[in-house]
């Protein structure tokens, strides 16, 4: 049995999410009383007891996802450590990327913590500076949708593909005039679009003045070699070195996510066990529609 562990990113968070690992297991407690010192607010409150609109806000959502995330997996390790032992990759959708990185042992809970809370607070402001938005593209063919984008991008707009996440759905970024272009020409063709919740255009060349100011940020880590390899966002490849993590991390804030693709280089390296482990089922669903051999097991 050769198992992927995969955390999820933005857009997996829901008021609750993970209170029953916090109701139930007084060891987890200390991690979210560490965070709280970290963050320097009540971050229990914002997880399980604010609304979804307080939830959503950047800053908010990705140390919440990465906070649940982790204590699942530490879960994980104390109550099914056999499982764990045969780990042959680690794999994180955009902000769950880092969770990947910690579970790897490459950063530890507290220097991750503080560098999520880092990238979101810097990746708010950029979207305040450079506003846009992202919508999800369901069943144009991959190089049909890189096309569009590049007419509309040829007459001035920012509208770029930045996630692959299964082999019909991508997920396009850009200035809201440029994506409404694309909307139009995309409902024409009678294709299914839908507009995301998020307050920027995460992963696009909007966010470049984000990644100018996040490296400096990543630089200053006191980052390790990781003990399990990670396949990483930007180029889809696993990564051990610490030298080649880092530069990984800097380059995936304003480049696409290369998800099929990350999931296809498992797949064809053994990996015949997929575990999301982080809040919802949204990388367990897309691997489904990526994996075609009904002997490998999603959960």
């Amino acid at each position: 049995m050769n198992i992927a562990l995969l955390f999820p990113g933005q857009g997996a968070q829901y008021v609750g999410m993970g209170k029953d690992f916090y109701e139930n297991f007084n060891e987890v407690k200390f991690y979210y009383e560490q965070a709280e010192k970290i963050l320097g607010y009540d971050i229990k409150k914002i997880i399980f007891k604010s609304d979804q609109n307080i939830l959503s806000q950047t800053e908010f959502t990705q140390p919440s996802v990465f906070l649940t995330s982790f204590v699942m997996f530490e879960m994980l390790k104390t109550k099914v450590p056999k499982i764990v032992e045969k780990i042959k990759y680690v794999a994180g959708h955009s902000l769950g990327e880092y969770t990947a990185v910690c579970a790897s042992e490459a950063l530890s809970f507290e220097q991750t913590l503080q560098v999520v809370s880092e990238r979101a607070k810097i990746m708010a402001s950029v979207s305040k500076s450079n506003p846009g938005g992202m919508i999800a593209v369901i069943g144009v063919q991959k190089d049909e949708l890189i096309n569009l984008c590049q007419e509309i991008k040829n007459e001035g707009y920012v509208v770029e593909p930045v996630n692959f996440n299964t082999p019909q759905q991508i997920v396009v970024a850009g200035e809201e005039k440029g994506l409404n272009k694309l909307q139009e020409i995309l409902s024409l063709k009678r294709v299914k679009v839908i507009k995301l919740n998020v307050s920027g255009a995460f992963h696009s060349s909007l966010m470049n003045e984000a990644q100018k100011i996040f490296s400096g940020t990543l630089d200053k880590l006191n980052i390790n070699n990781a003990l399990i390899p990670i396949v990483m966002n930007y180029d889809a490849k696993p990564h051990t070195k610490k030298e080649e993590i880092l530069e990984n991390l800097k380059l995936q804030i304003n480049h696409p996510v290369l998800w099929v693709d990350s999931v296809k280089y498992m797949l064809d390296d053994g990996v015949d066990l997929f575990i999301e482990c982080g809040p919802g089922k949204i990388l367990s669903n897309m691997v489904k529609k990526i994996v075609t051999d009904s002997n490998i097991k999603v959960y």
